[in-house]
């Protein structure tokens, strides 16, 4: 490259970065795409345009961006682990977990004791079920960088989902005390709370009604849930659903708690604010643009990630039936039953389609 090409570039670079630096994502990503262009032929300017872009459009939530970008840096330069992580970290945005584990761990194997890489390889690991390991990584993350208050909230989390609410209650304050304007941190820090209100009050039960204990395989976390109708909070209904069932499969028992008849497209606003897209959890037919995140890919005790006890539904955007979503208890509870299933209704369900 010429020496004045060469001082172009880093002048360049230094602008795109004031860019990040003042929050505009968008003249930023204008810069390194005109980098593409212009400096093509370079593979380096190639390379690091590419992981830049990756970068900022994971920033803004756009993992299948991110995926497109950060595979041409990849391409460009396999042993940079950083890529690997963006990459698994995009697919963990998708819930794509069979997809993320291999792209920490070949970060992690890279890199072993890169903290950041761990958390991500042990939250994906706990988030396909195999909560065990992906405990033990992101202690292992945590005693590398103990003042890290994203591997905190992560712990916490994990453990309420057990639950240890001793530790998830620690991990959680410690997180708040580095790190006060972590707005994940304090959600998780008061869910923790509010689980441990719950908790209590199920093992004041007489012994007589708690369960036997059995093997761990059968004991599950009984999330219970009253759904009710907005513009008639009269009429609701009483679901329990298991903490490692999907939200997707709340829909479908709502759908026939109420009696309807005819599918339509929905989505869960876990914020309790209206079409607040940051929360939204839809379903699949609602998601054309295919850069929405599905019911169907996030777990019933992943809601504690969110900002509290209550939130919104909404089916049929044409009909608009909205309901209010309250977590009423946690109960661990030794069963082999199925679920999700109605445990009470109170109302009569409104017809789907009124007669006019």
């Amino acid at each position: 490259m010429a020496k004045e090409d060469l001082t172009e570039l880093q002048s360049i670079w230094d602008e795109a970065r004031r860019h990040i630096e003042s929050g505009n994502h968008e003249k930023a990503i204008e810069i390194y795409k005109y980098i593409l262009v212009r400096y093509g032929d370079d593979a380096v300017a190639v390379e690091y345009a590419n992981a830049y872009l990756a970068d900022l459009y994971l920033t803004l939530q756009k993992p299948d961006l991110t995926e497109s970008h950060i595979q041409k840096a990849i391409k460009l330069k396999p042993e940079n682990p950083g890529y690997r992580y963006i990459l698994g970290f995009a697919y963990s945005y998708r819930k794509q977990w069979d997809k993320a584990i291999p792209q920490f761990e070949a970060a992690v194997k890279i890199k072993p004791d890169n903290g950041e890489y761990l958390r991500g390889l042990g939250w994906a690991k706990y988030s396909s079920g195999n909560v065990a390991e992906g405990l033990a990584i992101l202690e292992q993350a945590s005693r590398l960088v103990p003042d890290n208050a994203n591997i905190l909230t992560d712990l916490a989390v994990v453990s309420l989902s057990l639950p240890d609410m001793n530790k998830a209650r620690e991990y959680a304050e410690r997180a708040v005390r580095l790190d006060p304007a972590n707005i994940v941190a304090q959600d998780v820090l008061h869910n923790v709370m509010v689980f441990s209100q719950r908790l209590s009050q199920s093992e004041k039960q007489p012994a007589a009604k708690k369960a036997r204990t059995s093997s761990y395989a059968d004991t599950h976390f009984i999330h219970r849930f009253k759904v009710s109708l907005k513009n008639n909070p009269d009429i609701w209904r009483i679901i329990d659903i298991k903490e490692n069932q999907m939200l997707s499969s709340l829909h479908n028992t709502i759908f026939k708690a109420f009696d309807r008849i005819e599918e339509h497209e929905y989505s869960f606003f876990l914020s309790n604010k209206p079409y607040g897209e940051e929360t939204e959890f839809t379903s699949l037919r609602a998601d054309a643009s295919g850069g929405k995140k599905l019911a169907a890919r996030i777990r019933i005790d992943s809601l504690a990630l969110y900002g509290g006890p209550k939130f919104l539904y909404l089916f049929d955007y044409g009909d608009e039936w909205w309901h209010e979503v309250e977590l009423i208890s946690v109960t661990r509870k030794v069963t082999r039953a199925s679920y999700p299933k109605v445990v009470k209704k109170q109302g009569k369900s409104p017809l789907q389609y009124p007669k006019l």
